[in-house]
């Protein structure tokens, strides 16, 4: 008979679940698209349909394993943030409100001028934005009181699948950092309720368990439903930005990891909190003794696709990076800075306002410098995180859609002057769940063990010395730039709304 460690990845867009052996080889996966209910900038999902179409990948795994296959365990991470209710019969008191979801904008702006924002980041270290759950929960006691009358329970997206599998309504230190743990006690903070004028938010906390930790097993209906055999141990699980880390083996103390997809999500492992100070980023607690300081930053991929369309007018990445290629390190003084997002910038600064422009362009520059000034933009957008991140990371892992690209591998490591390691293996979130799930049922003592064993060594791509210095040169122009723009892009965005109201 043969063992089987399950780790489902519920994401925003995608929903995947993987089988492993325990040795980290994959045996089985299966795929769904999740729906996202969009309108005006706000952003939902149904429940229930998350939880059905989430249960046909684990069905179309568990069908796809050899009959004597003994499933050890299962591990679930899944988005974070956003806001996933629930009534008093465990069902959903409403669509779930998602982490890019904008209808508490203006809560978090008022927040930010009275002190509330300062007074929470004090408390769980994390900067607060639209999607968090807290001011979703502010937006429905103003706007929806009905719901939270409804409302017994608040989960994050991971946990809502948990319960469908187990009955357990509980979350982990992760997700709940964002923002009702306290980070140094790794308990829920005190008075959450009057901080964020929002009455029982206590009340409708779940029981809090370590990522390790069986909270449940699979009911005879979930085993139904799922194709798992009943009584499948559960585990408490992470957020997918930890179980990313997880995945990619860059979990231990000190390990630095980067996701470069739609946005770039960079950490640094801990052991202890950090001085905090400008109310900017995510402090996650992972366990009693480790945490992770991140900077999500919205200078993701999606400059190369606007470049890609825009520049150089085609669908061939390959000929886009070989473009981007044929010019030296630094574009001959062109800079580009990644801030291409509506939202403008979250971290590590955060202006609303941020917009993308390149710098310094003249006659002797062509599109293939343009390209090539956009991929060195977002790697030193990525640099600019861990200059603010603590420490100075020996090696940082990186994952994602960016990761696909040979080019943006070697100048992320130019550019910070650190060796780079990529993964051979793609489904992280999925394989961190799985990882967690092998220690929670203790087929390895502790979380160390699992990531020696079940993690590959991948690919690793050294710093020139050469291209480094040169990068060393142009971040110091990159910084002094954006730190000059703040009042231009707070002007452009004043002449944009005099376009708009003329209409």
């Amino acid at each position: 008979m043969t063992g089987a460690l399950i780790g489902v990845d519920a994401g925003t867009t995608n929903i995947k679940t993987v089988a492993f052996s325990p040795d980290g080889t994959e045996l089985a996966r299966a795929s769904r698209e999740n729906e996202v209910l969009s309108s005006g900038g706000r952003m939902e999902q149904d429940m229930t349909a998350t939880w059905e179409r989430t249960a046909e990948t684990i069905r179309a795994v568990v069908s796809a394993l050899p009959a004597d296959t003994d499933v050890l365990g299962v591990g679930v991470t899944g988005q974070g943030d956003g806001c996933w209710l629930v009534d008093g019969d465990g069902e959903p008191a409403r669509n779930a409100i998602l982490w890019n979801d904008n209808r508490a904008a203006g809560i978090v702006e008022t927040w930010a001028e009275t002190g509330v924002t300062d007074e929470l980041f004090d408390i769980c270290g994390n900067g607060l934005f639209a999607g968090a759950s807290l001011p979703i929960l502010r937006w429905l006691h103003d706007n929806e009181p009905e719901t939270l009358d409804r409302a017994e329970t608040v989960l994050f997206c991971k946990d809502w699948i948990k319960y469908r599998l187990t009955g357990a309504l509980t979350t982990d230190l992760s997700d709940a950092s964002l923002p009702y743990l306290d980070v140094r006690t790794r308990e829920y903070a005190d008075g959450l309720s009057t901080i964020a004028g929002v009455p029982g938010v206590e009340e409708r906390l779940p029981r809090l368990e370590p990522a390790t930790t069986v909270v449940g097993e699979v009911t005879s209906a979930a085993a139904t439903h799922t194709g798992l055999p009943a009584g499948t141990p559960v585990i408490s699980g992470v957020i997918d930005i930890v179980a990313s880390a997880v995945g990619s083996g860059a979990a231990q103390p000190g390990d630095s990891s980067s996701v470069v997809g739609t946005t770039a999500l960079n950490q640094t492992i801990l052991e202890t909190v950090p001085t905090l100070d400008e109310p900017v980023g995510f402090t996650l607690a992972i366990t009693d003794d480790r945490l992770t300081r991140a900077m999500a930053s919205m200078a993701g991929t999606p400059n190369l696709d606007w470049a890609r369309a825009e520049i150089a007018a085609t669908d061939d990445f390959a000929a886009v990076e070989a473009d981007a290629r044929s010019v030296a390190p630094g574009a001959d003084g062109l800079v580009y800075h990644p801030y291409l997002s509506s939202a403008g910038e979250k971290a590590p600064f955060v202006d609303p306002a941020a917009r993308a422009q390149f710098s310094g362009l003249d006659p002797s520059h062509t599109r293939a410098h343009l390209l090539r000034a956009v991929y060195e933009g977002v790697a030193l957008a990525v640099r600019h995180c861990y200059d603010s991140l603590p420490g100075e990371p020996r090696t940082v892992t990186v994952s994602g859609g960016g990761a696909r690209s040979d080019l943006w591998r070697q100048l992320i490591a130019d550019c910070l002057d650190t060796t780079v390691r990529v993964p051979a293996y793609g489904e992280l979130g999925a394989k961190g769940a799985a990882m967690l799930a092998a220690v929670g049922v203790d087929h390895y003592p502790d979380l160390d063990t699992a990531i020696d064993v079940m993690s590959d060594t991948g690919t690793t791509y050294a710093p020139r010395p050469g291209p480094a210095s040169v990068y060393d040169d142009l971040y110091a122009y990159y910084t002094a730039v954006r730190e000059s723009m703040a009042d231009v892009w707070s002007l452009r965005r004043s002449v944009a709304a005099s376009f708009e109201s003329a209409e």
